[in-house]
């Protein structure tokens, strides 16, 4: 039993024919005797044959650059706390404003064409009553009037 933690250690070189011959004669000798340390060598022959029957994959050679640049970008961006827009890119930055200015447009028709609504009338008729005409109200009676 001694010498079972000098064996455990000597025996995956033993296994990939590493070991000198007085070491191989060593590990020889006490395999004929310890069942425990020949269970062990044949537990790493099989963990052998397993590593050397899977498919060995081979990396793009600037694979790992690749990957630290990708790292080191993604915990930039997490520190910078960047805005929704950022994100976006600037095409779509430019693009924003023009939805937005869409809904808003829209809405002040809705609301010009309601105010034209609740009063009923046209702009000729509002200068032939005498009252003084803004220019906000003739665009509201304007557009109204398009509808």
């Amino acid at each position: 039993m001694k010498n079972c933690r000098k064996i455990k250690r000597l025996l995956s070189r033993y296994l990939d024919k590493e070991t000198d011959n007085a070491e191989t004669a060593l590990v020889d000798a006490h395999l004929d005797k310890c069942s425990f340390c020949k269970k062990e060598l044949l537990e790493l022959s099989r963990v052998k044959q397993l590593i050397l029957g899977k498919e060995r994959k081979v990396l793009p050679q600037d694979f790992l650059v690749y990957r630290l640049r990708e790292e080191i970008a993604s915990r930039q961006y997490a520190e910078e706390r960047p805005s929704w827009v950022s994100g976006m890119g600037n095409l779509s930055r430019r693009l924003i404003p023009v939805p937005a200015t869409v809904i808003v447009l829209s809405l002040m028709f809705l609301i010009l064409s309601s105010r034209q609504e609740l009063s009923g009338y046209s702009l000729e008729e509002h200068i032939l009553s005498g009252t003084q005409t803004t220019t906000e109200t003739a665009a509201g009676l304007i557009l109204g009037a398009q509808d």
